[in-house]
């Protein structure tokens, strides 16, 4: 049957309030239906199930977002596999982050983002529905994943169901992965849910810093850091009675704390006793605009600290074999390598087009039956170069114009394109971004021919790499 990804077989995840369920978080395709409209088995062996699955079984991860998932980051994806066989009826891995509820409001964070424009009401009929199917499958669930998609401790419903359970397997197969930020898992807390002492239980904090401005700042609260390294002293005593069986603290690494790492580690290993010590990669989940995020992302190496950050990644006390970083030590040019770069690689191409327009155009000459995709600037131009030398196009389509003309030549509307059946034609896609959206677009309306990307006219290999990397091309 051939091998895949673990997640791809035994992974589901509930996603958030509306019920969305995802077979793995670090998938751009990993959403595979929804809990109010379907049961957890209907999904589970449904056909967007299938598809995924189909697509890791052919070691095919260009779905797969690289920077979330660590073992693709690390390198590690074939010690992460495991055969399809037979599936069960319910996934062996239940994964609850559904409530969306968090005390903290960290920098590039938009989980509260999911609960706004709903009432109450609203709230409570969808966590009854959901919680509904979840009881159903949880009996036959070996694995309980949860942090609420939020935070653990804030979550009731998520907290209620974890008191409540009780698998058919044997408790030595079974076992529970807790997240949370740290701030309420102490005595009190714990009491709620200390029925998962039983199972092979993983504990992991996610802390900014010990600094506790540093701290302060990128949680978005004002506890005081006393507060959470008291809790990460009870989790220790829970690790050292053998009730937590693997105890992990992590960080997100960005510009405000990457300095504070070497002391963070070793203060995580020496006095908190954690088993693993983990730095994620900071991301962007669309909290921070653009000059935000660049600013905040330290593995890029276009920041004016980067190589600072480098530095201080050599330090013997994150060379420590518990230390696990989970960017692999790859730098990252996440979305735009700076503030504004899309905008800056279109003015380099506009200004090719108009500066050096003989070289460009020697370029187009050679392309048969040419057409364009986009009406933009870019466009623009490119038209009025074309048609001064006779190289005119066929025509223009976009998806958002109305039909009409430009210049002389035919503007079609993506939906209403007429005079292309049975011919041979090149398609010259003017958008630098969006590439893959764009070539799907002209697959479903049968626009077939050779795609030629603008950046292709103007012969520099620079642009041509990066672009091409942007789009994933």
């Amino acid at each position: 049957m051939g091998k895949l990804c673990k997640r791809g077989r035994d992974f589901i995840q509930i996603y958030n309030v509306d019920g969305d369920v995802r077979i793995c978080g670090w998938k751009s395709d990993g959403f595979i239906g929804n809990l109010k409209e379907n049961t957890l088995p209907e999904l589970y062996h449904g056909k967007a199930a299938r598809k995924v699955r189909e697509r890791l079984i052919k070691q095919d991860y260009s779905k797969c977002l690289v920077d979330g998932c660590p073992y693709l980051m690390t390198d590690e994806i074939n010690d992460f596999q495991t055969e399809l066989g037979e599936l069960p009826e319910y996934p062996e891995e239940l994964y609850l982050a559904f409530e969306n509820d968090c005390n903290y409001r960290c920098k590039s964070c938009t989980v509260h983002n999911l609960l706004k424009g709903k009432t109450k009401e609203e709230l409570e009929r969808n966590y009854d529905i959901i919680e509904e199917r979840i009881r159903e499958a949880m009996p036959y669930v070996k694995r309980i994943s949860a942090n609420g998609h939020g935070e653990l401790f804030t979550s009731k419903r998520t907290l209620k169901l974890l008191s409540e359970w009780s698998p058919k397997a044997p408790v030595e197969e079974c076992s529970v992965v807790l997240e949370t930020n740290g701030s309420l898992f102490d005595e009190e807390h714990w009491r709620q849910i200390e029925n998962l002492g039983q199972y092979d239980l993983w504990v992991g904090f996610t802390v900014m810093s010990f600094d506790e401005l540093i701290y302060q700042y990128l949680s978005g609260v004002k506890y005081p850091i006393e507060k959470i390294e008291s809790n990460l002293r009870f989790v220790k005593s829970l690790r050292e009675k053998g009730i937590v069986n693997t105890f992990e603290i992590a960080t997100v690494v960005m510009a405000d704390n990457f300095r504070t790492l070497p002391e963070f580690a070793h203060r995580c290993i020496e006095e908190f006793g954690a088993d693993y010590v983990r730095l994620r990669p900071y991301d962007n989940w669309g909290g921070q605009n653009e000059m935000e995020e660049f600013f905040m992302n330290i593995r890029n190496p276009k920041h004016p600290y980067h190589s600072e950050f480098k530095e201080v990644m050599k330090h013997p006390s994150l060379s420590h074999p518990k230390v696990h970083d989970h960017s692999g030590g790859s730098d990252q040019y996440k979305r735009t390598a700076v503030p504004y770069e899309l905008s800056d690689i279109k003015w380099k191409i506009l200004t090719k087009i108009l500066d050096e327009p003989e070289q460009v155009m020697e370029v187009v000459a050679k392309i048969s039956n040419p057409i364009i995709y986009g009406m933009g600037n870019l466009t623009s131009v490119l038209v009025r170069e074309m048609n001064y030398r006779n190289l005119s196009p066929l025509c223009i389509i976009d998806k958002y114009k109305k039909s009409g003309c430009f210049e002389g030549i035919p503007v079609y509307n993506i939906k209403e394109v007429k005079g292309l059946e049975n011919k041979e034609i090149s398609i010259i896609v003017t958008p630098v971004n969006g590439l893959s959206d764009v070539y799907a677009k002209l697959k479903e309306h049968c626009i077939q021919g050779k795609i030629i990307p603008i950046w292709e006219l103007i012969g520099d290999k620079e642009i041509a790499d990066r672009l091409t990397y942007l789009n994933k091309l």
